[in-house]
């Protein structure tokens, strides 16, 4: 019994090696069939060709992209090279404004901002500038400076006289009223200071 279960075993293994022959004979016939038809190369050219135009189109569009942004970097530069033109304008324009209204423009509010205009171009005269070129160095109108030169003039003679004008009056007004005030003794010693250049040498109306 032992000796027949051998001999089944062993035509079993004998089997099983004549299929795994026969199978592996049919794949490399297989193997054969294919390298001799070719049939893996016209795959792969396609592969390699759609692999190609796939890479052709992205680097198409990723120059495309770059250009674009490009451009808009010069287009963002452009605008702002512009709005730095305005705003650097706009500055100077500003700068000069407050000049003109830190003491140099024609614009005063007060007795002291008379005063100060008034003495500003006195200074100048007294250094020898003549009339019109002191009023261009100061930066102020030779008429503003004369509509108003009445309560400078008294200010600097006799300040007391001021005293008396109480009330709400423009500059225009109470510089009528001190001009008005300016008579007698106190128009004499106005002209003298004039002639001695401590006052500006505006010509005196007569009453």
């Amino acid at each position: 019994m032992l000796q027949s279960r051998v001999n089944e075993l062993e035509e079993e293994n004998d089997f099983l090696k004549r299929q795994l022959e026969e199978k592996s004979a049919q794949e490399q016939g297989m193997d054969l069939e294919i390298m001799d038809t070719g049939g893996g190369e016209p795959q792969a050219m396609t592969l390699d060709s759609s692999t190609d135009t796939t890479t052709d189109s992205s680097t198409d569009s990723s120059s495309s992209s770059i250009s674009d942004s490009s451009d808009e970097e010069k287009k963002k530069k452009k605008r702002k090279k512009k709005n730095g033109k305005k705003k650097s304008k706009k500055r100077k324009k500003d700068n000069k404004m407050v000049k003109r209204s830190n003491g140099k423009g024609e614009r005063v509010a007060s007795i002291a901002d008379v005063v100060k205009r008034y003495q500003r171009v006195l200074k100048l005269v007294q250094r020898g500038f003549r009339m019109t070129a002191a009023f261009k160095k100061a930066c102020v109108s030779r008429n503003a400076v004369k509509d108003t030169a009445a309560i400078a003039e008294i200010y600097m003679v006799d300040k007391s006289v001021l005293e008396q004008f109480k009330g709400k009056y423009t500059l225009l007004q109470l510089a009528q009223l001190c001009q008005k005030k300016i008579v007698g003794e106190l128009a004499e010693k106005i002209i003298e200071m004039k002639n001695n250049k401590q006052l500006i040498p505006f010509s005196v109306k007569k009453h």
